[in-house]
């Protein structure tokens, strides 16, 4: 999956990206509305870079297939078990294995929470490739994101 987006800020060998939104995702309103661009990604990289530069980057398939059954899939199967371990194993009532489901979907969503800040978060550099750093005169989208206040 190829993504692209602009330098926003450089600290050493991190960068952090102003992502473009991609096609895909143009219908979701979790990155700022109407922007062209999406949220903010950070990573290391030993290229060289300036502000305002063009990365493209990529995240294999088979990542991304991963980490959305992860989000998706994972907290419906522990909200299914949560009811049938209530019921079969604890031998709750229809109704305490209802909250017995619910409980269980909060702490899968726990779980991921832990999951990704801990682990995704160091794992993420070593499960993208930077294609190309390419030097651009985006001085002009630079600022009028400034003035809207995007960034």
């Amino acid at each position: 999956m190829l993504n692209k987006g602009v330098i926003k800020k450089i600290d050493g060998n991190k960068i952090i990206v102003k992502l473009y939104k991609d096609t895909s995702c143009s219908h979701c309103s979790g990155c700022s509305g109407d922007s062209k661009y999406g949220k903010d990604f950070e990573f290391t990289t030993d290229m060289k870079a300036n502000i305002g530069d063009t990365v493209t980057f990529e995240i294999s398939t088979g990542k991304v297939i991963k980490a959305a059954s992860i989000a998706y899939v994972f907290p419906a199967i522990t909200m299914i078990a949560g009811y049938f371990l209530g019921e079969k194993l604890l031998g709750l009532s229809e109704n305490q294995s209802i909250i017995a489901s619910f409980l269980a979907l909060v702490v899968s969503f726990i779980v991921l929470y832990l999951y990704d800040k801990f682990i995704v978060k160091k794992q993420t550099n070593s499960e993208i490739e930077i294609i190309s750093i390419e030097k651009e005169d985006t001085s002009t989208i630079l600022n009028s994101c400034e003035n809207k206040n995007i960034w």
